[in-house]
């Protein structure tokens, strides 16, 4: 049977992350932590003190990002996707749109759809525009077309994926210690 093709429009919906007037002025007595562009380099959904606070002041309550939530940098070169599975209340600023399966959605899951988003086809999808500063919008991200297989199958990608960056990761300690060796190799010859 083959796979089915919905668009992203049909089986989620999306925001934009929350708008703060002025400049953002970290408080250590803050009650929220934000999430901005710069905070997906570092691990902060594990470390959550990587995320500045600030003191609420808006008179709308926080619009938290909800577990299974997928966050999708709008802006910049790297339109990174990651999935929230954080365990500390977190706000996305406007940098950010918000990707929110339908609850009644149970043949998708989240980290699935953003292996999806951060795959190299749907990137170049995405920067077709040829601009230098690279921009998604809520329509184009709602026009994504998501085949949609089996669950077990996506469950098996995600595993692949995770199997994937840990390759990644080894490579990059091997590498780093290689020149190391080098480095230390070169340095005892200068020695001697």
């Amino acid at each position: 049977m083959p796979t089915s093709l919905k668009q992203l429009g049909q089986i989620a919906s999306i925001r934009s992350g929350h708008t703060l007037r002025g400049a953002i002025t970290p408080n250590p007595e803050g009650d929220v932590r934000l999430l901005q562009i710069k905070d997906l380099d570092q691990d902060w959904q594990f470390d959550h003190k990587a995320l500045p606070t600030v003191v609420w002041e808006q008179r709308i309550a926080p619009p938290f990002l909800e577990q299974g939530e997928i966050v999708v940098a709008a802006r910049g070169n790297r339109n990174l996707a990651v999935v929230y599975r954080g365990e500390v209340p977190v706000v996305a600023t406007s940098q950010f749109l918000i990707v929110s399966l339908r609850r009644q959605e149970r043949e998708i899951v989240p980290e699935y759809l953003c292996w999806l988003l951060n795959h190299p086809m749907i990137q170049q999808w995405f920067h077709r525009s040829g601009t230098n500063i690279q921009l998604i919008t809520k329509s184009a991200l709602l026009d994504v077309a998501i085949p949609v297989p089996p669950l077990e199958t996506q469950l098996q990608l995600i595993e692949l994926q995770r199997v994937w960056q840990k390759e990644d990761e080894l490579i990059n300690k091997l590498q780093k210690n290689r020149h190391q060796l080098e480095l230390g190799i070169l340095q005892k010859l200068l020695k001697d």
